[in-house]
């Protein structure tokens, strides 16, 4: 049986945002990656959640066997070689040279140690390590810091760390770099004509490659798994899309705003916890303001909220309900995809109404896909038909 996780991942990935059938919300505030579920939510007072009947929320139209036209979905050769080209360009190879004095341009070895206040930082370290002068890898002034030195020289530099670095104990401090540098060299990028099996099996064996054709076959492989999740994805998108122009839903007074407001108190909390950062730096950070997050947390909810309370008032008309057998193999995958303890924990977390309510709408977005008329077309090909027949 197929997981039926991708409701659940929309609907819990907005933490608990949308709660079916009145349903009260366990906690306000649910970890930022749900996925790990590597550190337990603070308990916040509860919110009573507004109930509903989806069926007096929602004017059901056209639900079963819609057409839709999505793109192909078929992995090409150009994908597969761009992707090992890709793969294969972190990987090059260096051979040394006789080369003394670095110059713009070149490739050099170093190890270096940053210090804040004496005091070697986390991730400022690092031995044999390669850099290209010029690269613009490492923060201003340490590239440029290393051009005219000697190889062999140990070269102390004292620089600071931009103000909007992402690490915010490292914003704008000033810190040394004490660096040595170890030879000079050349770099090789390999390319699919040029790799050979050895190379293979000494830089990808970690990746359960150990050959040239392991590579591809493996690379091909992760590309259509890639394709048939964004084919599921883009699937679920499209129907809803077509449920939302074909049904008309009134949301119940006071919901959106109820559902905006955890969204966001969700968001900033997470931001904080996790990032150590207030909303207003994060959004400034993106060039967005308040009121614009705000409309587009608002957009979002509602498409969310239309989108639950149509597969709610399908699933009531359509008499599906959770049945024994599905729902459990179901939380068996939930806990598995999010890496909660165990069903226990997911229960306790959102509650068995929210969770087989969840299940309940994986399965009637099932039915409704099985019902569906898909035409699967290469976008560019149907574009040029179009144009042709425009021209005739």
């Amino acid at each position: 049986m197929k997981k039926r996780i991708m409701i659940l991942l929309t609907v819990i990935c907005v933490a608990s945002l949308i709660g079916g059938c009145g349903t009260k919300k366990e906690s306000d505030k649910q970890e930022s990656n749900q996925q790990e579920n590597t550190q337990e939510s603070e308990p916040e007072e509860s919110t009573e959640q507004i109930s509903y009947n989806a069926q007096e929320c929602v004017e059901l139209g056209e639900y079963m066997g819609v057409k839709l036209t999505l793109g192909t979905y078929e992995v090409t050769k150009e994908e597969i070689q761009s992707n090992i080209d890709s793969m294969l360009m972190s990987y090059p190879k260096y051979e040394d040279t006789d080369k003394t004095t670095v110059e713009e341009g070149d490739t050099v070895n170093i190890d270096y140690e940053g210090l804040k206040d004496d005091v070697a930082f986390d991730g400022g370290t690092a031995q044999d390590s390669y850099l290209e002068i010029g690269s613009d890898s490492f923060i201003d002034g340490f590239e440029d810091g290393l051009i005219g030195k000697k190889v062999g020289e140990k070269v102390k530099l004292n620089l600071t760390f931009p103000e909007n670095y992402q690490n915010t104990e490292l914003a704008g401090q000033d810190v040394v770099f004490n660096v040595t540098i170890n030879k000079i060299v050349t770099k090789e990028i390999v390319t699919q004509d040029t790799v050979t099996d050895d190379f293979v099996a000494s830089n990808f064996v970690s990746q359960g490659y150990n050959n040239v054709k392991e590579l591809e076959s493996g690379v091909k492989e992760q590309l259509e798994n890639s394709k048939e999740t964004s084919k599921k994805t883009d699937t679920q998108n499209a129907l809803f899309e077509k449920l939302r122009e074909s049904c008309k839903v009134t949301l119940p007074e006071g919901l959106l705003d109820q559902k905006v407001k955890e969204y966001i108190d969700q968001f900033t909390t997470n931001m904080e916890t996790s990032y150590g950062m207030k909303l207003e730096d994060y959004l400034s950070s993106i060039n967005t303001t308040e009121d614009e997050f705000k409309q587009q947390a608002e957009q979002m909810m509602t498409d969310s909220l239309e989108n639950q309370i149509i597969l709610e008032a399908i699933a009531q008309k359509e008499n599906i309900e959770a049945d024994e057998e599905g729902y459990a193999e179901y939380k068996k995958n939930v806990v598995t995809d999010f890496g909660f303890e165990s069903e226990d924990a997911l229960i306790q977390q959102y509650g068995e109404d929210y969770v087989k309510n969840a299940y309940v709408s994986d399965k009637t977005m099932d039915i409704l896909i099985e019902n569906a008329k898909i035409t699967y077309e290469d976008q560019a090909e149907s574009a040029e038909n179009a144009d042709s027949k425009d021209s005739e």
